[in-house]
């Protein structure tokens, strides 16, 4: 058995607190990383899956801070971008110079095998209200993007899922997941409550579902985005979907990896304080039900 832990939408480099769910406390973030570290620590993790909108501020020494403040967790991980990540046009150059010691090769999407198991990582593109998949965020999107997501819409480029078929297809008979910050799974019915923040999932996760069919050997696909737990299925594969580190429940999972299954457990903080801190009285659902806090995924 080996073991990675996933992390989401950390929004470093910020210190501005807004609601979402719950309180997005941006600015307990530094105090916040050190307590993880120590607990890290004791996982014996080998790496961390770090699925997305890891920075929130827009602009390159941005970029950097966050970059800082993710080695200061002494452990490996893989870093990929979410929509606070990439929104201009300069961004994902940024994200390259930045995360280049970390990114087995010069891209924003790419592939990697550790030991028994196979990750694909997506770079999902905007798409705009003409119907255009672009790197770059509308203008219109940007400006209202920490209040609001009604109008922004992310899909895959034609071109990178041309790339995933090729991949799986030359790792056929390894077990497989793929991450990318947007879900192709939506929230299921029975989270769903009045007033729910749903922050949107991948406009072609559709297609992307049906690529997979036919490559079995992809068991699940990880992401973050949503800012509450949900686990969902379609066909074999089953989505996890974890929580932001500066929400309430203020978590991470730790996935157990053995020759022919994933085990999945939800961690808090040693220190419980920041999840009170966030939590909005009455909004513990964000934490996801018992069937969204653990998981078998069999190979």
């Amino acid at each position: 058995m080996w073991r990675f832990v996933h992390l989401t939408d950390l929004h470093l480099a910020s210190q501005r607190d807004g609601v979402w769910n719950n309180r997005v406390l941006c600015s307990m973030m530094p105090e916040l990383m050190p307590v993880l570290t120590v607990d890290l620590r004791t996982k014996g993790a080998d790496f961390i899956l770090a699925t997305g909108d890891l920075c929130s501020r827009q602009d390159r020494a941005a970029v950097f801070e966050t970059y800082a403040a993710m080695e200061s967790l002494g452990l490996a991980y893989y870093p990929m971008g979410g929509n606070h990540d990439f929104v201009s046009e300069e961004a994902r150059a940024w994200f390259l110079e930045a995360f280049a010691a970390r990114l087995p090769e010069p891209r924003t999407y790419y592939s990697f095998t550790h030991k028994n198991l196979h990750f694909c990582v997506l770079d999902p593109w905007w798409r705009w209200a003409d119907g255009a998949i672009s790197p770059e965020c509308e203008p219109v999107v940007a400006a209202t993007m920490d209040d609001s997501l009604d109008r922004a819409r992310w899909a895959i480029p034609p071109e990178q899922l041309s790339w995933l078929e090729r991949d799986l297809a030359g790792h056929r008979g390894t077990p497989a997941i793929i991450a990318t910050h947007y879900p192709a799974l939506p929230i299921p019915d029975r989270l769903r409550v009045p007033g729910i923040q749903d922050s949107g999932t991948l406009d072609n996760g559709p297609l992307l579902l049906e690529l997979l069919c036919d490559f079995p050997d992809v068991r699940a696909i990880f992401s973050g985005h949503m800012h509450m737990h949900y686990i969902a299925r379609a066909g074999g594969v089953t989505q996890i979907v974890t929580g932001a580190m500066p929400e309430y429940p203020v978590e991470y999972r730790v996935v157990d990896v053995y020759d022919d299954r994933l085990e999945l457990r939800t961690l808090g903080l040693s220190d419980g304080r920041f999840a009170a801190r966030s939590l909005i009285p009455g909004k513990h659902w964000t934490a996801g039900e018992e069937q969204d806090r653990t998981a078998v995924i069999t190979f």
